[in-house]
């Protein structure tokens, strides 16, 4: 057990008092974004607000509770297009191989990494950015970097596909799970919201479990959030609102669509749309050799072993087999991935039907 009792101090509303101007999408009428200044101090900076996520990644994970470290690591992440999530769970993975003697302080250049050391974490991330020293181990993810140190450090690298998972756990939102093995970018938390499954109740879509640990009954509630996310994005629009809209029942895309095209379109042939989209990238992935019996969760992420303490304790999920139920509604195959040369050609794809089926 792991004890975070200062966590407040990087909570949002901790973060808003360094806020100097909010900013947002064109006509939002709650721009959620802002950014910050830290006016003095070892980390005085000026940088974009972070969000959930990255106060996540490199703070809880970290059991880093300077929020003004957190605000200038943000900005150092954007000045060199470092991801936030990937970047504080490759740091937390550095930490625990650390603590566990996997790796030496003089492998890490004299940087003593242990949790909640503040300087030590700003500095491995400083040499990640510049790929110097330690850093340069660290630098590809944790995948790549359990390949480099060896000695049993794979156990601590917490990945689907070599993508770090971002700050939802499948054993609070299982389907969120299902998501990080799902789909065609496997791993990340925004590829169809399927945490409102799991947290919003009333939902009006295809028949669904309605409770979150089911071992069945999943699938069709799940496909229904993957092709609606797919429209959204394609869409342009803020996931946000759209996909509490979605769960209740009540998405007006159709409207916002019809109205800017003069199109006659219905939701339901919108999500024909994102059924499309979704066939589309998962064969790009086939044809690219992806096969979806290769990906698995993290024992840690499932649950495999269970918690012994705290909220989640005792939790297991079995996330494959939702995963393999949302295969056989959208008429995948599970073992090669491919979907059908039916559903292709339904879909308006009879040319990738003809390279993933016919083509030698």
């Amino acid at each position: 057990s792991i004890d975070f009792p200062n966590s407040e101090k990087i909570s949002g509303d901790n973060v808003v008092r360094y806020m100097t101007k909010r900013y947002g999408c064109h006509g939002c009428p709650m721009p959620c974004g802002g950014y910050v200044k830290v006016g003095d101090g070892p980390y005085a900076s000026e940088a974009m607000k972070p969000e959930y996520e990255t106060l996540g990644a490199f703070g809880t994970l970290l059991l880093n509770d300077d929020v003004e470290a957190i605000l200038f690591m943000n900005g150092i992440c954007n000045k060199y297009g470092l991801d936030t999530i990937s970047t504080g769970a490759t740091i937390a993975f550095a930490i625990e191989c650390y603590q566990n003697g996997v790796i030496t302080r003089e492998q890490t250049g004299g940087i003593d990494l242990t949790w909640g050391n503040t300087d030590s974490i700003v500095r491995v991330l400083e040499l990640i950015a510049r790929r110097e020293g330690f850093g340069a181990v660290l630098a590809d993810g944790v995948r790549a970097a359990a390949m480099r140190i060896g000695k049993g450090s794979e156990r601590f690298a917490v990945h689907v596909g070599g993508q770090e998972l971002p700050m939802h756990d499948p054993k609070l939102t299982p389907t969120f799970g299902s998501a990080y093995l799902f789909d065609a970018t496997p791993g990340r938390h925004t590829q169809g919201f399927e945490m409102y499954l799991d947290t919003i109740s009333g939902a009006k879509m295809p028949p669904y479990a309605e409770a979150k640990y089911d071992p069945v009954g999943k699938g069709p509630g799940i496909a229904y959030m993957s092709y609606f996310n797919h429209v959204v994005n394609s869409l342009g629009v803020c996931q946000f609102p759209s996909n509490l809209s979605a769960i209740q029942g009540m998405p007006s895309h159709a409207d916002f669509v019809n109205a800017a095209t003069g199109w006659d379109m219905t939701m339901d042939e919108l999500l024909v749309c994102g059924e499309r989209i979704a066939c589309m990238r998962q064969a790009f992935n086939v044809r690219e050799g992806v096969k979806p019996r290769d990906l698995g969760l993290p024992g840690r992420a499932e649950g495999k072993p269970p918690l012994t303490d705290g909220p989640l304790k005792g939790v297991t999920v079995d996330v494959k087999s939702w995963v393999k139920e949302y295969y056989v509604y959208a008429d995948w195959d599970y073992n090669t991935g491919k979907p059908s040369e039916k559903k292709l050609i339904e879909l308006g794809l009879a040319d990738v039907a003809n390279d993933l089926h016919r083509a030698q």
